[in-house]
């Protein structure tokens, strides 16, 4: 009878664990697992000027109208900027699973994972790679565009027909434009087929740091502060070899960053804003609001001035990004809330006054070490 009995219950457990596993699968969710709820998402194109090049309208419309069949829900799309080369997709670390899910269907995009980004909220910034796919039936010529981020009149023209003149195969040019911004350097994005032509098209212009875009057509060259040697002298830009050694610390407790030479000398400071949860300690736990402690390495410098954060441009012109293992999103950055630094304010990342954050790039490159302590 005792055996009879367990054999009973050992039935209805496995049962209601079937039961809970089949709901769980199909989406149903279960008392044990409820299913996350989708987070918010909102379209911003980046490229306008550029679809306007190629003859395309709507194309944030058009990825909502992708996301919305997959069941996620959006925000107005919104026009951005003019000629954002690269797709980004700017999301909370606790969202990892979506974002990955939203490339899959926009098939296009870098993830940047951001501890300042709200959780249940992702932003895609779409770039000039986002446009073929969207529109899959779009015949799209290859051919070259030149931006000028100097301003210096006439010198995007100019450029082309040394371009042309290089090249061993004729290719046709949009008509060149300003680019969004200054670029630090000469940029060359480029598609993999195109790798000969890019190259060309460098030897051409003379500098360019050069950069495979996976998806995009064209050959798209920024011209960088090299040919404008008087707005780089009053930026006080230099080259990665004239930049001195230097000692980064952030001190948690002072909200203060402050720049040593190798003697221990003072050089600068300035004030920051980190976590704004008010024990000030070390970084425990993804959303836990925590600044990381510990010494780390720059991994890239981005241009964050189209990064959208509740509706505006919050993170300023650049994202210092650091190796934060294994915590990811956390960076330098600048700020639209000027008035908040020198108090815990963030969800982690350093914020700093704009101004002061374009004086840092003076001194610290890809591969410099910060060090933050409490």
């Amino acid at each position: 009878m005792i055996k009879k009995v367990s054999f009973y219950k050992l039935k209805i457990v496995i049962s209601c664990l079937v039961v809970f596993a089949i709901l769980y699968l199909i989406g149903c969710g279960s008392p044990i697992i409820p299913n996350r709820t989708k987070p918010m998402v909102n379209v911003y194109n980046g490229a306008r000027a550029y679809c306007t090049k190629v003859g395309v309208k709507g194309l944030a419309r058009e990825v909502n109208k992708s996301l919305v069949e997959n069941e996620y829900i959006v925000g107005e799309p919104k026009n951005l900027s003019d000629y954002k080369v690269e797709t980004e997709i700017l999301f909370n670390p606790a969202d990892e699973d979506f974002a990955k899910d939203i490339l899959e269907i926009v098939t296009v995009g870098k993830l940047l994972p951001q501890e300042e980004v709200s959780e249940g909220n992702i932003q895609i910034i779409l770039g000039m790679d986002a446009v073929v796919p969207t529109f899959e039936t779009l015949n799209v010529e290859n051919m070259i565009l030149v931006l000028n981020s100097t301003r210096r009149r006439g010198l995007a023209k100019r450029i082309s027909v040394d371009i042309d003149n290089n090249l061993s195969k004729k290719y046709k040019f949009y008509t060149p434009d300003d680019a969004d911004r200054h670029s630090y350097e000469t940029q060359i994005y480029y598609p993999a087929e195109l790798l000969k032509v890019a190259n060309e098209v460098r030897e051409a212009v003379g500098y360019g740091k050069m950069t495979a875009v996976e998806n995009l057509k064209d050959v798209v060259v920024v011209l960088g502060l090299e040919f404008d040697p008087r707005t780089k002298a009053r930026l006080g830009l230099t080259r990665d070899e004239d930049i001195p050694e230097i000692r980064i610390v952030i001190k948690k407790t002072d909200f203060m960053l402050r720049g040593y030479d190798l003697s221990g000398n003072l050089l600068f400071e300035y004030p920051v804003g980190i976590g704004k949860n008010q024990d000030l300690g070390d970084k425990k736990e993804v959303g836990d609001n925590r600044t990381p402690e510990g010494t780390f390495k720059v991994v890239s410098i981005e241009d964050s001035s189209s990064w959208i954060f509740e509706g505006e441009y919050a993170y300023g012109p650049w994202f210092i990004r650091l190796a934060t293992q294994p915590w990811t999103g956390i960076g330098l950055h600048g700020t639209n809330e000027p008035e908040k630094i020198g108090t815990p304010t963030s969800r982690g990342c350093i914020r700093l006054h704009n101004e002061h954050l374009e004086k840092l790039l003076k001194v610290i490159k890809r591969g410099s070490t910060i060090e933050i302590r409490h």
